[in-house]
């Protein structure tokens, strides 16, 4: 039985920020520095559209995640979990998972938060939002044996199911239960959590968000007295306020500023700018599924294509490192070396004429083994701005080697809908998330098992015989034997390739102190709402 426990729940926040490692170069320490007397206002500057508040809304439930709504746990700057509205937990086996909540945790109009509320919330979002019934799927029944204990039992052992709770962004019952469409509903009191801010409004015309701090915040109110975030169309903007001092830093979600405005703002003394190593990789993900597509071979092929390095500068300027052929970034937990990916355009073309696939027309391009015309489909994001311009490139590579690829543009609902519904993509470019490489049974599964959101739609026994062992297992060690497998089967089967991993670049002004840096949320972290101070 494993089993978690903070001795100190009064003290829980101050707890991690002791523990946690702050923003390089942007903290005196680890050390917890006393707030000045003088209650912050902080201003963040976002490109993350918000196009109301209704808990659907991608954008504004993510800044809702550290700000409004909490969760059972949290993660520290480490990678470990930590309290949250549950003070403790325990694990009798894989299957099981109790968690003990605190008993004066309260919703913002004052209501007390309870087990039901918990039991709620695993039950109404799958219920209501796709993505949950991925996240949240292997749940079988959640009790409440009293007001303060929730009881979770899976369908199958999942040791890795912490993980999968990290997305819970509580709402109250009694406000939800009757709501039945909850994109539909953008009442004020859709914002009512029992994080340490209440939502004040939104301005949507100004774009501007704001929060101020909860008074009867169960964890002490943070030093951050306001929140206001103001959302910016493009990053040019942006980087202007931030230099103007109109906002005092940036936030994306799972990534930072682009590399190309670094120059100007070393220049700057006011701003200073810290890097983090991400865990989120861009890449091609093939559908498996497909025809020709279905071939490892062929996979292989177009690794040995693609010219690694010329990405790698093209778009992140030094700020990131090529792809792994085990597909995770070097600095990934568990990570072994499998090699970097690199360029062979001769080896490319002897793969693909070893498999039939040659050019019977003479039009410059292969035609499939059965000889038919092979012309498959590229799905690109055209709200990312870097995603078009890398395919681009990629076609270029792949035309170079006798694939005849088409790019197809579409909005990020159009992406969606195709790529995590339909599945009727042949290929394409997304980049993942330090949080999506966490979750399923962690190492990018969810991105390949077709039993999740799997870009790759793998259902190879094999594969899926490595993810239901990880499930299964809590040793240590043998966690770590599966990772170094799991990393096998990405190098030798390519259902992926990994183009390369962007560092997080982030700005802010040096006028605070005390910035801290969340495994998932980036700058948005308790860490940073409750140890920010003036320099």
């Amino acid at each position: 039985m494993v089993i978690w426990m903070n001795k100190a729940i009064s003290t829980m926040l101050l707890v991690i920020l002791l523990i946690s490692v702050a923003i390089a170069g942007c903290s005196t320490g680890s050390q917890v520095t006393t707030p000045t007397e003088k209650a912050i206002k902080l201003t963040i500057g976002t490109t993350n559209a918000v196009n109301d508040i209704n808990i659907v809304d991608d954008s504004f439930s993510k800044f809702k995640a550290r700000t409004v709504c909490e969760g059972l746990i949290i993660q520290n700057p480490d990678g470990s979990f930590a309290p949250c509205l549950a003070e403790s937990w325990e694990n009798p086996d894989a299957s099981t998972w109790i968690f003990h909540l605190r008993k004066n945790a309260t919703w913002h109009d004052g209501v007390p938060v309870t087990a039901k509320d918990i039991k709620f919330n695993l039950e109404y979002y799958p219920a209501k939002i796709a993505e949950y019934k991925q996240h949240w799927g292997q749940i079988d029944s959640v009790e409440t044996p009293d007001n303060h204990t929730v009881v979770i039992k899976l369908k199958t052992p999942n040791s890795n199911f912490l993980t999968n709770l990290m997305v819970m962004r509580a709402v109250p019952e009694h406000i939800f239960k009757d709501v039945s469409d909850p994109k539909t509903f953008n009442d004020m009191n859709a914002t009512i959590g029992s994080g340490p801010y209440k939502f004040v409004g939104f301005d949507k015309d100004a774009g501007i968000l704001r929060f101020k701090a909860y008074d009867n915040y169960w964890g002490g109110k943070p030093s951050v007295d306001t929140i206001e975030i103001r959302i910016f169309k493009n990053q040019d903007t942006m980087i202007m306020a931030l230099q103007k001092g109109e906002i005092d830093t940036t936030y994306m979600y799972s990534k930072g500023i682009d590399y190309y405005y670094v120059p100007k703002l070393l220049q700057d003394n006011d701003i200073g700018i810290s890097i983090m190593n991400s865990t989120g990789v861009t890449a091609l993900f093939f559908n498996t599924e497909r025809p020709v597509l279905n071939n490892a071979t062929f996979r292989r092929a177009i690794s040995y294509a693609i010219d690694y390095n010329e990405l790698n500068n093209l778009f992140t300027a030094g700020y990131g490192e090529p792809g792994t052929r085990g597909f995770l970034p070097t600095s990934s937990y568990n990570y072994e070396d499998k090699g970097l990916l690199a360029q062979d355009v001769s080896q490319s073309k002897k793969l693909l004429d070893s498999i039939g696939m040659i050019d019977r027309d003479g039009d410059g391009f292969r035609e499939a083994p059965d000889g038919k015309k092979f012309q498959p489909e590229l799905l690109t994001r055209t709200d990312v701005a870097d995603y078009p311009r890398i395919s681009d490139v990629v076609k270029k590579y792949l035309n170079a080697v006798g694939i005849d690829v088409r790019i197809k543009l579409v909005d990020k609902a159009t992406f969606q809908k195709i790529a995590n519904t339909e599945k009727t993509h042949d290929m394409l470019i997304s980049s993942t998330t330090p949080w999506g490489m966490m979750t399923w049974c962690g190492y990018g599964s969810c991105y390949f098992d077709s039993r999740n959101i799997g870009y790759t739609m793998t259902k190879d026994p094999v594969y899926t015989s490595i993810v239901d062992r990880i499930f299964n297992t809590t040793d240590v060690a043998a966690q770590k034997q599966l990772a170094y497998e799991m990393q096998d089967y990405y190098a030798s089967e390519m259902p992926a390739i990994a183009f390369y991993t962007s560092n997080v670049i982030q700005p802010y002004n040096k006028k605070y102190e005390g910035w801290t840096y969340d495994p998932m949320y980036g700058i948005m972290s308790y860490g940073t709402f409750f140890n920010l101070h003036e320099a």
